[in-house]
């Protein structure tokens, strides 16, 4: 009996983590995960991604940043618009330092599935850096090192990037931050929401690989990245201009409520784990 109430503590403690999840109105994701050091060669063919940054880097890198997309709905604007509201912002570039040069992104990629008409009325800038242009109908793919592990257009006909959103080359820095709203309703489509998002994740062909929700290129000027092969990240690809990482969004950070709630269901695991050992 007591085994089973133990089980049904657990269970409720996942049900509750993944019934806020899959209701979520707000999410947000870090961007830690390292999909390749630049356009893979044939020395780098057989490569492995280098992978979430905690184990490649033995726990000692940070974030590049964090991502958060918002129901429109939920902010109580009173202006009747309807979408998603997207706040990217930037504080682990300069682990990437070479202490010369500088260190930014130049886009990131997300995919809202179907947007292939939209223009400039299906977005707005709300504050901090504004964006140079947003394409619509990207449908990019993440090449990654290593042959078979890219992220979009897979054999399986698995979602590819369908939104890149750039800005002026040099600008988003670390400490840099940019907000973004994206509007329903241009051209008949009603697509943008959280929910949207969490359904079209972009798969890796490689089927081990976790799935994504965006991701952003790393570059730099004056050969900013470190480059000489002693560091997690290896050599970046090079440019005239500087060095290029691309860095993913897999792991989603979990609100309050859904820590609480997790919480909960592991203290009842605990009461019972105790009155057994009583017994």
């Amino acid at each position: 009996m007591n085994t089973q109430i133990l089980k049904q503590a657990v269970l409720g403690a996942l049900f509750a983590v993944s019934s806020v999840a899959a209701n979520a109105a707000t999410v947000t994701f870090n961007f830690d995960y390292l999909a390749n050091n630049g356009t893979p060669t044939a020395a780098t063919s057989s490569a492995l991604p280098k992978g979430d940054f905690a184990t490649a880097s033995g726990g000692t890198a940070t974030s590049v940043g964090t991502i958060t997309f918002t129901d429109l709905s939920d902010l109580n604007l009173g202006d009747g618009a309807s979408g998603v509201r997207t706040t990217i912002s930037l504080n682990g570039l300069n682990q990437f330092s070479s202490g010369t040069g500088s260190i930014f992104i130049s886009s990131f990629e997300i995919n809202f599935a179907g947007t292939e008409n939209l223009t400039n009325d299906s977005f707005r800038t709300v504050s901090g850096l504004a964006t140079s242009g947003i394409e619509f109908a990207e449908g990019g793919t993440l090449s990654s090192s290593g042959v078979g592990n890219n992220w979009g257009n897979n054999p399986s006909n698995d979602p590819a990037w369908e939104q890149e959103i750039n800005f002026t080359a040099g600008a988003f820095v670390n400490g840099q931050f940019s907000t973004l709203d994206f509007l329903n309703g241009e051209e008949g489509y009603n697509g943008f929401s959280v929910a949207a998002l969490l359904a079209n994740a972009v798969d890796s062909q490689n089927a081990g690989l976790p799935n994504a929700y965006a991701w952003i290129r790393v570059r730099s000027t004056g050969l900013g990245i470190a480059n000489d092969g002693s560091q997690w990240w290896g050599t970046p690809s090079f440019n005239a201009a500087g060095g290029r990482l691309d860095v993913l969004a897999v792991t989603a950070v979990p609100e309050p409520e859904t820590y609480a709630m997790f919480l909960a269901g592991l203290g009842l695991m605990g009461a019972v784990a105790r009155r057994r050992k009583q017994k």
